[in-house]
């Protein structure tokens, strides 16, 4: 597992061993660098994953403000051949990713992911990136 604060990776964990269907857990930033991930998914799938997933979010998200939803908040889901990647906001600037086989039922993952985003949500602010120049160091 990968992450700045253990105490999240027996959560991650949790939702993966203890929901039917769940293969992988990550958490990511809004700008699409991994954070934490279930040990099951190895380093340079996190990140691959990592990338996906804000990717999809990121039009979603565009996509719902497009059609009247300014609050901004919302979850995706992306159903291929060999089951679900579903995905939700994680606190500020981070988001929640999980991967499914078909074994899955989407209802109970959702629920399960809307929970523990509950219990970790406020753990998982991330701030905007700065350049240099906006920080007030100048070259």
């Amino acid at each position: 597992m990968t992450t700045t604060d253990s105490s999240l990776d027996w959560m991650l964990e949790n939702l993966r061993s203890g929901t039917t269907g769940v293969h992988h857990v990550l958490v990511l930033s809004r700008d699409g660098l991994k954070m934490c991930h279930t040990r099951e998914l190895d380093v340079d799938r996190a990140d691959q994953l990592a990338a996906i997933s804000a990717g999809i979010q990121s039009l979603s998200l565009s996509a719902s403000a497009e059609f009247g939803d300014t609050t901004g908040a919302g979850q995706a889901m992306l159903e291929y051949g060999g089951g679900l990647l579903l995905i939700v906001g994680a606190g500020e600037g981070a988001h929640l990713a999980v991967v499914t086989g078909t074994e899955a039922d989407v209802g109970v993952v959702a629920r399960r992911m809307n929970e523990l985003v509950d219990q970790i949500g406020d753990h998982l602010i991330v701030p905007p990136r700065r350049r240099p120049y906006e920080t007030g160091t100048q070259r």
